[in-house]
């Protein structure tokens, strides 16, 4: 379904710009056509950006590495290789003196595939024994992961960058119910009509469906910000704190040599600011169908892009 939004939204693009457009690969490419020239959206990756950064952008730990030797702030990463696809980045040591070491330098862990996206199989680690069990599942298919230290989060953002500017910058907040004293949590979830997607079956999980909050009690369906999870956007407005992430995006995106993306960047709540990721693929399906004039906000973006393409 997103898929097919997302090719809705580039037809009527380009109808209004004289492209053709054509769909390829059993909907997987777009191929845009205009005086001779012919440029493709693969996914939702723009034929913008270059090879080798787009496949940097693809991969988390790749991405940690080149911001880091800029001095870029990004949170913190740690590559582990499986030993059963990798053992030649491996030492006779093997990988769990790393993991102990860094979970007990910060208490608690994130694991995520380098490789992912919509926060699924990414894993907030209580624990040792919680970090087994995340990096036994990961390495079913995954030949490496990363392990972050958990970030106590105020908000996240998500930025919209082009051609050196930012376009667009929103805010996230984790999805959440509030306790009327009746209802269970599983009611009050039911309540919020979340997406149907994996990514919040994976959160629900975790809760304790049965209980019944107290008035007033609030609690976090997920501690991850992901709207494909639940979470809700904001538009941030123009003003200081727009200005530092603003500046922070651009700073990174130039670092990654990238032209089109999302720079995802998180407030702590010392109120630093860090990246968490970049994604080469633009896709704002899920923004368009929650936030006011969502649809011709993001395709105001688009236009310039693919405008762009045919320069």
């Amino acid at each position: 379904m997103e898929e097919r939004i997302f090719h809705v939204l580039m037809r009527e693009i380009c109808t209004e710009m004289g492209i053709k457009v054509e769909t390829l690969s059993y909907g997987w490419i777009l191929q845009l056509s205009k005086n001779g020239k012919i440029r493709h959206i693969a996914g939702s990756r723009f034929d913008i950006n270059p090879e080798a950064t787009g496949n940097i952008a693809c991969d988390k730990y790749a991405t940690y590495e080149v911001l880091k030797s800029q001095n870029i702030p990004i949170i913190e990463h740690v590559m582990i290789f499986n030993p059963a696809s990798r053992s030649n980045f491996i030492g006779n040591e093997g990988i769990w003196p790393k993991v102990i070491s860094e979970f007990l330098k910060y208490g608690r862990l994130v694991i995520k595939p380098n490789y992912g996206c919509e926060g699924q199989g990414v894993f907030l680690c209580n624990s040792i024994k919680d970090a087994e069990i995340a990096i036994q599942k990961l390495f079913k298919t995954q030949n490496s992961i990363s392990i972050c230290p958990y970030y106590d989060i105020n908000k996240e953002y998500r930025t919209f960058y082009l051609d050196g500017k930012v376009k667009l910058i929103y805010s996230k907040t984790k999805p959440f119910i509030i306790g009327d004293g009746k209802a269970t949590i599983g009611e009050l979830i039911e309540e919020l009509k979340l997406p149907n997607k994996s990514v919040v079956k994976e959160n629900i999980k975790e809760l304790e469906l049965s209980y019944v909050p107290i008035i007033g009690e609030k609690i976090d369906i997920s501690w991850k910000h992901n709207l494909s999870g639940g979470a809700k956007p904001d538009i941030l407005p123009k003003g200081e704190l727009y200005n530092q992430i603003e500046q922070l995006a651009i700073l990174s995106g130039k670092a990654m040599n990238i032209n089109f993306a999302t720079i995802d960047i998180i407030e702590t709540t010392d109120n630093n600011l860090y990246v968490l990721e970049i994604n080469s693929g633009v896709c704002a399906t899920i923004f368009t169908q929650l936030v006011d004039n969502g649809v011709e906000i993001v395709k105001d973006i688009y236009r310039q892009a693919i405008k762009k393409l045919f320069q």
